[in-house]
């Protein structure tokens, strides 16, 4: 490192003109430039540049050795500009793991625009509401609800959402006697505290599973068709016609979604630029659902 620190000195030396101008430019003290050119002169074994108090010129070795010197800057130079360039040229596999409801609303279609911008990505998505081994599956980004623990993973807050009780439009059920559809998350009887924010009221409810699925578009599927009452996510819910809710008046709590990285550091620009895009779908899918909810 003193080597090819010494040469790009010596290089500012033979390009300022002077060790005082070179001083100048490096940000280096007149004397510790001087050292580093004595120094080099010394391993070496022969004097680089001729010097007197109003001028200085290279020797023949001092000539063949700036051109190497200028060589070694340019090739920096090209490293450098190749390694940027890298970051507006991402390619190579990308795999994402999320939650059949947040992969259909937010992760693909953010993905998506991600590819117009960068085609030489090649996605590999996989559905999946069940945490699954990042290591084990190859897997580049898992998007999942609720923070993790694991300090060997690095994770990006994405946004959050309310999960709603939904039924049929037009229907009569009511939440203490419908057939319940359950998620696969769901277990068999599950438990959840409802709020009515205005009057402060707090409602808590339990569901014993009756039908079950494993996505989120088989629960809305099987809700539109009449066969009872379940938890869908507002972020998917909320422009549809066929379905409406079971207790308007009350409301779950926010739920948080987390962008997961299984390194916890040097997150290479892929990931980075994955992980921002998710969130910015999500910043934009929430805006648009805020403003449809208070019309």
């Amino acid at each position: 490192m003193n080597k090819l620190r010494r040469m790009m000195i010596f290089k500012g030396v033979v390009e300022s003109g002077s060790l005082t101008k070179a001083a100048e430019k490096l940000s280096l003290s007149k004397s510790v430039i001087s050292q580093h050119l004595k120094k080099l002169e010394e391993e070496i074994g022969t004097p680089l540049l001729y010097r007197n108090t109003r001028s200085q010129s290279l020797t023949n070795v001092g000539k063949d050795f700036y051109a190497y010197c200028l060589k070694i800057s340019q090739l920096s130079e090209v490293a450098w500009e190749k390694a940027r360039s890298k970051q507006s040229e991402l390619s190579g596999r990308l795999t994402v793991t999320a939650s059949y409801a947040l992969m259909q609303t937010i992760v693909a279609p953010a993905l998506c625009k991600l590819i117009q911008t960068h085609p030489k990505i090649c996605l590999h998505l996989i559905n999946e509401d069940k945490p699954l081994n990042m290591v084990a599956r190859g897997i580049d980004i898992a998007v999942r609800v609720g923070k993790i623990n694991e300090t060997e993973q690095s994770q990006q807050y994405v946004g959050s959402f309310r999960d709603v009780l939904y039924k049929a439009k037009g229907s009569n059920f009511k939440a203490s006697t419908a057939p319940y559809i359950a998620n696969a998350w769901e277990a068999k009887v599950s438990h959840y505290d409802f709020y009515d924010v205005e009057r402060q009221v707090k409602k808590s409810m339990s569901f014993r599973a009756h039908h079950k699925t494993n996505s989120v578009s088989d629960t809305i599927g099987l809700i539109e068709n009449g066969l009872g009452i379940g938890l869908v996510p507002e972020l998917i819910a909320f422009d549809n016609h066929k379905l409406e809710r079971v207790v308007p008046e009350y409301e779950l709590e926010k739920v948080d979604v987390y962008s997961v990285h299984k390194g916890s550091r040097d997150v290479p620009a892929t990931i980075q630029i994955a992980q921002n895009a998710i969130k910015n779908y999500m910043d934009a899918h929430q805006f648009v659902l805020k403003h449809a909810l208070r019309n």
